[in-house]
């Protein structure tokens, strides 16, 4: 007799992008953990093949079609394997996908993880349909496609008690992710996510708590709410069109409160604002809440006022600056990071200027940088003035230098202080070596012969490079 909670069937996941797709993932393997499916490191063992594709930049399209090309032998040597593309790509290019690269099983949305165990059985009961049918692997079936939005007119809901029983096994629960809000409205000229994940619609506060409470209960100890814009969380449900008219009061505000009331909460980060419309009222939770780290993410894309108008970024760069003003003022010792993007459409060297000189005013604790890219269905792509890719280059690796010395100038600056640091999983290349972070977000290495995953201990750093700080626990 089988014994229960043994699996029967492996799946592989990979992934690409934003944490949203990290949390996208995570959900879809609790909900294949319910119908018997564990992970598996090696490809080459697995019965169900899945990967959860970004559309932000094409160079993630390109790792998707040339993942294809690689696992296309495995499946030609075994068609029983499973194949599905799930995430941005496949919302966006599921008909062209279809015709690409025939051989994939299905192709799905991020609007149908909670159906993923029904859309497997189906594709399972087609292979089984199908055998005796189809008489070679150039011959099989086309993929089964469903990538519409979910249709509601506001909100949606997660559940929260979709947990796999080998969950222990594969992930130490210390910091983890909480999806408040899907979608966007704010409709950037460069960015697909509008249309890859559709219009802005939140979670019920009340199902929010109960997911947090229930990390809890589990040992999480740092919860990261997530979603492509937060500071717009809640306006959907209650109808609110200006939050600016109201004087900035806003939904998402009450939500950290609320999240910081729950016993066994140590830290709460969130991720992604938008500077247009970030408040005086959520800059006041970083003064009351001590909970909410000393790290905080807000992507300003250029320093160029001309350039974020042509982005429609819908602010300035003083308006950037009077709100970043807002959270020192309450967090002097606050550590910014950012997103840049370099080589928009008409981006002049004084434009780029502009940027370098943000950056350095700044003194960004870390920044995300990339070269625009064009994305099919945005506005941007029927712009002109596309900047060469060698001027993009330059650019790029120009901000990066600028960037590095910064960091590693915060860095250094840090050796000698005695920072609390939350250890979130084991060095698997040293012994008696932990991994955690600051409150500001630094990585720090720490050298210590307890277990300690979990904790948050008082660590002198000794020492630091770009990459992370080094300490030992004050005795």
């Amino acid at each position: 007799m089988q014994q229960q909670n043994q699996y029967l069937k492996k799946v592989y996941v990979q992934t690409w992008g934003c944490q949203m797709n990290v949390a996208d993932t995570e959900r879809m393997l609790a909900h294949l953990g319910t119908c018997n499916y564990k992970p598996t490191d090696e490809v080459n063992e697995a019965d169900f093949i899945l990967l959860n594709t970004c559309h932000i930049r094409e160079k993630a399209r390109h790792k998707l079609v040339s993942r294809l090309g690689e696992l296309k032998p495995l499946k030609e040597k075994n068609p029983d394997v499973i194949l599905a593309i799930a995430g941005c790509v496949a919302q966006a290019e599921s008909e062209a996908l279809a015709k690409e690269v025939p051989f994939v099983d299905m192709i799905i949305g991020p609007d149908q993880i909670e159906q993923l165990p029904s859309l497997l059985e189906e594709v399972v009961r087609k292979h089984e349909a199908s055998k005796g049918i189809v008489d070679s692997f150039h011959n099989s079936f086309s993929p089964f496609v469903l990538t519409k939005f979910d249709g509601k007119e506001k909100g949606y809901s997660i559940p929260i008690d979709v947990v796999p029983p080998f969950y222990d096994e594969i992930k130490n629960e210390v910091s983890r992710y909480v999806n408040i809000i899907k979608g966007c409205n704010n409709f950037c000229t460069f960015c697909v996510v509008p249309y890859t994940r559709g219009r802005e619609k939140s979670r019920l506060q009340e199902e929010i708590l109960q997911e947090v409470n229930h990390l809890v209960s589990k040992g999480v100890k740092e919860i990261i709410l997530l979603g492509q814009n937060v500071n717009s969380y809640g306006l959907d449900l209650i109808g609110a069109t200006d939050i600016h008219s109201s004087g900035g009061k806003m939904p998402f505000s009450d939500l950290l409160y609320e999240v910081s009331n729950v016993q066994g909460v140590e830290r709460i980060r969130f991720t992604t604002s938008n500077p247009h419309d970030f408040t005086p009222t959520l800059a006041k939770a970083f003064e009351d809440l001590p909970k909410v780290t000393n790290s905080f993410h807000l992507a300003v894309q250029s320093g160029s006022d001309r350039i974020l108008d042509r982005m429609n970024r819908q602010y300035t760069r003083n308006e950037y600056l009077e709100r970043v003003g807002w959270i020192r003022k309450v967090r002097p010792q606050i550590a910014f990071s950012t997103d840049i993007i370099v080589g928009f459409p008409g981006e002049s060297q004084q434009d780029f200027e502009d940027t370098l000189s943000l950056v350095e005013e700044m003194k960004y604790a870390f920044i995300y940088a990339f070269k625009y890219s064009i994305r099919k269905g945005t506005p941007a792509t029927r712009f002109h003035d596309q900047v060469p890719e060698e001027i993009k280059d330059k650019r790029l690796q120009l901000l990066l230098d600028v960037q590095k010395k910064e960091t590693l100038k915060q860095n250094l600056a840090e050796i000698g202080s005695v920072r609390e640091v939350l250890i979130l999983y084991k060095n698997r290349k040293e012994e008696d070596s932990w991994y955690g972070r600051t409150n500001e977000g630094r990585l720090v290495k720490v050298q210590t012969s307890m277990p300690c995953i979990g904790f948050t201990l008082s660590v002198k750093i000794e020492d630091a490079n770009l990459i992370a700080l080094v300490g030992r626990v004050c005795q």
